[in-house]
Parts: C-alpha cells; sequence; structure tokens
C-alpha cells in the first residue's frame, strides 16, 4: 500500500516539472524574432547596394544613417542573442536543478522502499526463527524420551548381560583349572623333548660355525683379490680422467685463442668501418658547406 502511495506522489512531481517546460517555447520565439530582424536587415543592405554608384551628399548621409541603423540593430542583435543565450543556458541549469531533484526524490522514495523491503524481511525471518525455535524444542523434547527409553533398554541388558557373564565366568574358570592340568604335564614332557632337541641343535650349530669359518676365511681371499683388481681399475681410471682433463685445457686454450683473434678482427672490421663512415660524413659536410661545387 505503502508503495502505491509513492509510486502516485513521483507520478504526480514529473508532471508538474512537465508543465514548467513550456517556458522553453519562450526561447524559440525570441530566436525566430532575431531571425526575421536579421533578414529585413539584410534585404535592406541589398536594396542599398543597388544605388551606390550615386554619390550626392544626401545619399551619403543616407547611407550613413542607415549603416548607423544597421550597426545599432547588429549590436541589438548581438545583445539578444547574448540575451537567448543566457536565457537557455539558465533554462538547462534549471531543467538540469529539476531533474537532479526528481532524481533525489526518486532516491529517496527507493531509499523507503528499500527500507520496507528490509522491514518485511526482518519479520519474516523473526517468524521463521520463531518456527524454528519451536520445531527445535519439540525435536529436543523427542529426543530427551527417546534417550530415556534407550538408557532403560540399556540397563535391562546390562543386567541380562552381567548375569549371563557371570555364569560364563564360572564355567569358564572350570575349563580354565582343567586346561592348566593338562598343560603342565604337557609343558613336562616339552621340557624333555626341548633338552634333547638342543643337545641335537648344539651339534648341528658346531658344525655350522665351523664351516661359516672356512667360508669366510675363502671370502676374505676372492675380496682380497678383488680389492687389488678394483685398486689397479681406480688407477688406470685417473690416469685416464687427468689425460683427458689436460685435453680439455688444452683444447680451451686453443678456443681463447681462437675466439680473441676474432675478436681482434672484429674490432680492425669495426674501427675500419667507423673511419670511413667518418670520411662520408665530413665529405658530405664539406659539400653542405659549398653547394657550388655539387652543381
Amino acid at each position: 500500500m505503502k508503495n502505491l502511495k509513492v509510486k502516485k506522489k513521483l507520478k504526480k512531481f514529473k508532471k508538474s516539472f512537465s508543465s514548467k517546460l513550456t517556458f522553453s517555447k519562450l526561447t524559440k520565439k525570441v530566436k525566430f524574432n532575431l531571425d526575421k530582424t536579421y533578414k529585413k536587415l539584410s534585404t535592406k543592405k541589398k536594396k542599398v547596394k543597388k544605388f551606390k554608384n550615386i554619390r550626392t551628399s544626401a545619399q551619403l548621409k543616407i547611407q550613413q544613417k542607415i549603416r548607423e541603423q544597421i550597426a545599432k540593430q547588429k549590436h541589438r542583435e548581438k545583445i539578444a542573442k547574448i540575451q537567448a543565450v543566457k536565457i537557455r543556458n539558465q533554462e538547462r541549469q534549471r531543467v538540469k536543478d529539476e531533474e537532479l531533484k526528481i532524481k533525489k526524490k526518486e532516491l529517496s522514495l527507493k531509499v523507503e522502499e528499500l527500507k520496507l523491503k528490509v522491514a518485511d524481511q526482518k519479520l519474516r525471518e523473526q517468524a521463521e526463527q520463531r518456527l524454528q525455535s519451536q520445531e527445535k524444542r519439540k525435536k529436543d523434547e523427542e529426543r530427551r524420551i527417546r534417550l530415556e527409553q534407550k538408557r532403560l533398554r540399556d540397563e535391562e541388558l546390562r543386567l541380562r548381560i552381567a548375569s549371563e557373564k557371570r555364569i560364563s565366568d564360572e564355567e569358564q574358570r572350570i575349563r580354565d583349572e582343567e586346561k592348566r592340568i593338562r598343560d603342565g604335564e604337557e609343558r613336562k614332557r616339552l621340557e624333555a623333548e626341548k633338552k634333547v632337541k638342543d643337545q641335537e641343535q648344539s651339534i648341528r650349530d658346531e658344525e655350522q660355525r665351523l664351516r661359516d669359518a672356512e667360508e669366510t676365511k675363502r671370502l676374505d681371499a676372492e675380496k682380497k683379490v678383488k680389492d687389488e683388481e678394483q685398486k689397479v681399475m681406480m688407477e688406470e681410471d685417473e690416469k685416464k680422467r687427468k689425460i683427458e682433463e689436460q685435453r680439455i685445457k688444452e683444447w680451451e686454450i686453443k678456443f681463447d685463442a681462437d675466439r680473441k683473434q676474432k675478436d681482434e678482427e672484429q674490432n680492425l672490421k669495426e674501427e675500419e668501418s667507423k673511419r670511413k663512415d667518418d670520411e662520408r660524413r665530413q665529405k658530405l659536410e664539406l659539400d653542405l658547406k659549398n653547394p657550388d661545387k655539387m652543381n
């Protein structure tokens, strides 16, 4: 409802502004009168030119008088044009001011409309917040009831499990006692068998130790031979590396010498080219100073 009132006020304001624009008709009328006056003066000027050949004193006075009238008319026309431009500028400024007022009014109306929308949005958000709070309280109550029911079921299950566990523990204790007796007898039998196996394993370990000692000696001898061969190979590689380094150094020295020679040749060429350019420039300057020689 408030938005409709705002739109009606805006339309009324635009209508009143359009009625004020009739002032522009006045400027058009002034411009038309000025054009009409200028045409009349131009026709009079043409009529005067027809009698230019007659040089009587009366005509000269009339011509002087016409010139003064034309000058006065031009001065009045100039003042009228300046006034018309001034009125047109004032009218434009007034139109701009009116447009600015309309824009400000529209902006204030839009701000008011935005405030209404924000208030409406706040009301909707508050209503939604209340509904959400009510739903949350309802859900929390249902959750509390479910948790209480679950707690009762868990308590009942815990009591049943505790009772079953006591019976199961007693049965397990009896089974463990029987197993302990059987394990004791089995352990004694295993210890006797283990003692015999340990003695046999000790004999086998001693034999393996002797074999390992012999294998170690053999491997040490082979390793010593391989180390000697590796040492010889490394010495040969070192000699090759030194020879290669010496060859690279010689190549670098040769390359630096060649590059230095090329640089010197290039510098000589550049100096020669510069000398020729200087000679040509000097010759051109002499020719410019003595244009007769060029002809």
